[in-house]
């Protein structure tokens, strides 16, 4: 059931922040409305079983940014004069307890650079740390390949997953490409989480981006604008966004009390 709440809490906060985010009260509102939607659909699947559940927002939402291209197009800048090679945020700042700051990183590319001009995402630690970097190439199509390439620093993995689409869909942050699972995007005795192991604050970067086309979209947590990016419609383009929420979560039964506080921020990986 706690896992149910939070799954439905966090496409709460991923609608939110695609229909909701004129300002940080609308989000908040719009969040507020799954929540409580959440808690009464839960309590009514429950209660005939002698369960009682009930679901509050714990205090205000934490706020970041969405970054999103929803054309297919280049992945260039959204300058006049557009660049290949750009920052797309800076200074991206993790939290206290260590865990990420950019979540949700999806991509779907219509068209990807063939080997020798990947397309490559970047994320290096302010304080000098090592780099993180994923490059990407291969073909899309019937009989084609998405090729993913991590370097971390503890070494480099490359996934290779076949496709059939006229799409790659790429889950940077969930560690998937086509719905699979991808060994050099994952954790484990190689761990390729993104911006694993560059410290606690880092800027992300996009080079060869007019190799690639298609769409991508991203939440990061607090962070200072890199590029003076439009509002939505025009792409790529930056919006404010609810990073993560947490909700009181209560569970009740004749013989048990359950609660807890959940921190729902959906498709953020784990610390790193």
């Amino acid at each position: 059931m706690r896992a149910m709440v939070e799954a439905n809490i966090g496409q709460g906060i991923v609608a939110a922040n695609r229909y909701n985010y004129s300002t940080q009260s609308a989000l908040e509102t719009s969040v507020r409305e799954s929540v409580r939607t959440t808690s009464t659909q839960t309590e009514r699947q429950r209660v005939t079983s002698g369960t009682l559940v009930n679901v509050t927002l714990a205090g205000s939402p934490t706020y970041g940014t969405r970054i999103a291209q929803t054309n297919t197009s280049l992945f260039e800048s959204g300058e006049a004069t557009p660049s290949a090679n750009w920052m797309v945020r800076e200074r991206v700042t993790r939290p206290g307890d260590g865990t990420n700051a950019t979540r949700r990183f999806v991509i779907n590319a219509t068209q990807l650079p063939s080997s020798g001009s990947e397309f490559v995402v970047t994320t290096n630690g302010t304080g000098g740390n090592p780099k993180w970097m994923m490059r990407i190439w291969g073909d899309v199509g019937p009989s084609g390949t998405v090729n993913v390439e991590v370097d971390t620093p503890s070494g480099t993995q490359t996934c290779a997953v076949p496709i059939e689409e006229p799409y790659a869909h790429i889950d940077v942050t969930g560690g998937t490409v086509q719905g699979e699972p991808c060994l050099a995007l994952q954790g484990g005795s190689f761990d390729g989480r993104f911006a694993h192991g560059v410290g606690d604050e880092y800027n992300i970067t996009y080079e060869s981006g007019d190799q690639i086309k298609g769409n991508y979209s991203m939440v990061v947590r607090d962070s200072t604008p890199a590029n003076t990016l439009d509002t939505a419609p025009a792409s790529p383009f930056s919006t404010t966004a609810v990073y993560n929420a947490t909700v009181r979560y209560r569970y009740d039964t004749s013989n048990l009390r359950y609660e807890a506080k959940i921190r729902v921020a959906p498709g953020e990986p784990d610390a790193s």
